[in-house]
């Protein structure tokens, strides 16, 4: 089975459908990712009748300020919710510094929750690594999976250090650093990712299915010299640890 640990399903909007029969053919375990209520709602509506889809509640951080004066209504969610997603930091693509006071509360409140609960997060550190890497020491989380990291290695190795798990995203193959940070990560802490259908497309202008999963697992088994269907189960033995 393949691992695709951070999606964003609601994206695919007129092509769910196929999104969806490409899920159930390629055998694709999927963290379907919300942005905000309405997002995980429709997931959520999604795995009732489909095991392959895990439907994850998270406020990300872009729509942070929109939700930070009623973050208790929130919490029937995440008690529900098998992993806490996508939350986080975003310090780099959101120019409006105004904004970063909203993030910083939710994203406690979350991490807070988090620990009540013991649940898993899947975390957005974009520009924020220092931050985040504060906050989950302060709050003691759980086994986080850091989502496409693109930060200092000197964070990467501490996030390393405290058990974080790293999501390989799409643009494997195309960026230098990424390529890197595959090669340092142990194969035992990596998963993979798609990131729903407009990540590919900002790498290399096409579409993104759920099934470039296969592609993103290839790469991998190169870097790691391992073959693809090694790279596959190894992967998949992470996710499944990382739940039990």
């Amino acid at each position: 089975m393949y691992i695709d640990a951070h999606n964003h399903l609601d994206l695919y909007g007129d092509k769910l459908h196929k999104t969806i029969n490409i899920i159930n053919k390629k055998k694709i375990k999927t963290l379907a990712c919300s942005m905000d209520e309405k997002s995980y709602l429709l997931v959520k509506n999604l795995s009732k009748e489909n095991s392959l889809i895990v439907p994850c509640f998270g406020i990300h951080p872009w729509n942070a300020h929109k939700n930070s004066n009623y973050l208790e209504r929130f919490d029937t969610y995440i008690k529900e919710t098998p992993i806490i997603g996508e939350i986080g930091l975003d310090f780099h693509w959101v120019l409006e510094d105004y904004k970063y006071p909203h993030q910083i509360k939710v994203l406690e409140y979350f991490f807070k929750k988090a620990n009540e609960y013991n649940k898993i997060t899947n975390l957005h550190t974009k520009g924020a690594e220092y931050e985040i890497l504060k906050l989950i020491k302060q709050y003691n989380l759980r086994t986080p999976i850091i989502h496409w990291y693109s930060g200092p290695f000197d964070i990467l190795k501490k996030l390393l250090d405290y058990g974080c798990y790293f999501t390989i995203s799409v643009d494997i193959g195309y960026s230098k650093i990424t390529e890197e940070m595959v090669k340092y990560i142990p194969i035992e802490r990596i998963l993979t990712e798609t990131d729903g259908p407009t990540a590919l497309k900002w790498i290399n202008g096409k579409y993104g299915y759920p099934d470039y999963i296969i592609n993103i697992v290839e790469k991998i088994s190169t870097l790691k010299k391992i073959t693809g269907e090694e790279a596959k189960e190894k992967i998949y033995n992470n996710f499944k640890l990382l739940f039990k």
